[in-house]
């Protein structure tokens, strides 16, 4: 059985765990009624976690410490000044609190200006200058310099800071479905992790931009392939990045061959909705069921999809149907190692991605070998011969670089000369390498994770290793140090598909014929063959990872 998150996909960046998307701050008595409530309820109709201020009406006192911690603990703020906003000194205190932790952590805040003159708050005007008089000459400098700092970001606006809006009380509703799309459209984005080193990234990922840039109103549709390893995943995150903030909803669905293979069509169907649409959606009946969804849910939204990792169309049509329900302005990327997955015409594109050239490479090269983006002079030689080996693929040259680090040239040569006798492929030979230069206890490991351990929980993943009575602690440190396998920010590991199939592949080669010969089982049609087998005999059941029977209960049930 696959592990239980909701996908196996490469590692993205750490970022910080805010208890709230947004901390929405107001005067009770001009809005809370009306536009401050209905904007509260819309915002929760759309998933985004809202901390309501609602205690200035009941004590009217000072700011309590929970407030405080709600701000602190919010992803935004929203403000809305009203006329009556600046009267409340309760208001001016949650207001510098607000503004403070903009200044001093990058908080963002979004003031709107409801029935409010932006140059009254800024020059202290109107209904303010009469509010601000009232109070103390010590606050009112503090409220001058955030109504100062207001003003300077209202005319450079960006998502780094404020987002000034001026609305008056007519057309509510859409105003309030703006403020809402606007919001959702900056929450809970996963700046996907383009690569350690990216190399060549962005030059690589201009001419697809600029396909993408193309009849904006019209739908396009948009194939990367090549090689595997070449980078196809990579440009594609480059371009995502991009470009996301641009539509109304985006997705980016990883692995999308193996993820239909081991949790279905519904599965992928349900992360699709979950990811745009800001909420959990309960399993489907069935696929058409999801699909039916899918396109009612999605038909009225400009929307980015990158569906990674795809054999044939037939894989996407089952995910996402026929592409006819796409709304104007919208963009699909399909990552694929088959040329002409996608047949050029009016609505599809194909872009090859092409590997590294040789300065490119050797830059790679360098960077993951010796931290500099160029080897030192008595490596230079050594490491301009190995890049023939390589095939200016990156996956090929962060591996080499990984395995090479702090080593002598000696090894250096040792290494290309083994690489010389070896089969004359783009890749294999240089992971196999790789492989070969581990310790047994570190190969054992990285076995274990290509046949069963892709997308499971780190710290599960090491008890399991140890209780087997293996030090999993450095074999996992040294596996990560040498690129052959990752970490996620939510603790998962992951590895290239490459690099898994390398593995299992060294494990099926133990034995091509009888699997119960093999160290390992993972696919179910083998797992069952030797259970039900009446002469297999296992000869060694120290050769498996952890108990057989647990295994193939967990995995396979």
């Amino acid at each position: 059985m696959a592990p239980d998150d909701d996908d196996i996909s490469p590692p993205v960046d750490s970022r910080p765990r805010w208890n709230y998307d947004v901390f929405l701050s107001f005067r009770g008595a001009d809005t809370r009624s009306g536009f401050t409530g209905h904007l509260y309820s819309a915002l929760l109709r759309d998933g985004i976690h809202t901390f309501l201020d609602d205690k200035e009406m009941e004590t009217g006192g000072e700011v309590g410490p929970e407030c405080l911690r709600g701000i602190e603990e919010s992803r935004f703020s929203l403000v809305v000044l009203s006329k009556g906003y600046a009267s409340s000194t309760w208001c001016l205190e949650e207001l510098a609190h607000i503004l403070k932790c903009r200044r001093e952590r990058g908080h963002c805040v979004w003031p709107v200006f409801y029935n409010v003159d932006p140059s009254d708050v800024e020059e202290c005007r109107g209904s303010f200058g009469e509010a601000f008089a009232k109070h103390e000459a010590d606050f009112k400098s503090e409220m001058e310099k955030g109504k100062k700092k207001i003003g300077e970001d209202n005319r450079n606006v960006s998502l780094g800071g404020l987002i000034s809006i001026f609305w008056p009380s007519r057309n509510e509703a859409n105003n309030i479905e703006h403020l809402v799309r606007e919001i959702s459209k900056r929450l809970d984005r996963k700046v996907l992790s383009v690569a350690r080193n990216p190399v060549g990234v962005r030059s690589r990922a201009q001419p697809v931009l600029s396909f993408l840039d193309r009849d904006s109103a019209g739908v396009r549709i948009l194939g990367l392939y090549g090689m595997g390893g070449v980078g196809k995943t990579t440009v594609a995150k480059e371009v995502y990045n991009s470009v996301f903030n641009n539509f109304e909803g985006s997705c980016f669905l990883a692995n999308v061959k193996e993820q239909l293979m081991v949790k279905g069509i519904p599965h992928l169907q349900r992360l699709l909705l979950s990811e745009i649409m800001k909420r959990k959606y309960e399993k489907f009946n069935n696929s058409d069921h999801g699909l039916s969804i899918v396109r009612d849910r999605l038909c009225h939204k400009k929307l980015l999809l990158v569906l990674d990792d795809v054999d044939e169309m037939d894989q996407v049509k089952k995910v996402i149907g026929n592409l006819d329900w796409l709304s104007p302005g919208s963009r699909v990327i399909i990552t694929t190692r088959t040329k002409n997955l996608l047949l050029p015409s009016e609505l599809f594109w194909q872009f090859e991605v092409q590997e590294l050239n040789e300065r490119d490479s050797l830059q790679l090269l360098s960077l993951h070998a010796f931290d500099s983006r160029d080897p030192p002079e008595n490596y230079a030689d050594s490491a301009t011969r190995l890049l023939r080996y390589t095939g200016g693929v990156p996956l090929a040259l962060e591996v080499l670089g990984c395995s090479l680090q702090g080593e002598t040239v000696d090894i250096w040569n040792s290494r290309m000369e083994k690489l010389k006798l070896m089969a004359n492929e783009a890749i294999q030979p240089v992971l196999k390498t790789s492989f070969d230069s581990l310790d047994d206890t570190e190969k054992f490991i990285f076995l274990d994770i290509a046949c069963f351990f892709v997308g499971y929980d780190k710290d599960y993943v090491m008890s399991i290793l140890e209780g087997c009575g293996f030090f999993p602690t450095d074999g996992i440190n040294t596996l990560m140090r040498r690129s052959l396998v990752k970490v996620s920010y939510d603790n998962k590991l992951w590895m290239h598909d490459l690099l898994r199939g390398m593995g299992r592949e060294l494990v099926r080669q133990e034995s091509p014929v009888d699997p119960g010969e093999r160290s390992r089982l993972w696919h179910h049609e083998d797992v069952t063959d030797v259970l039900t087998s009446k002469t297999v005999c296992i000869r060694s059941t120290s050769n498996f990872s952890f108990d057989f029977c647990t295994k193939t209960r967990n995995m396979f049930e």
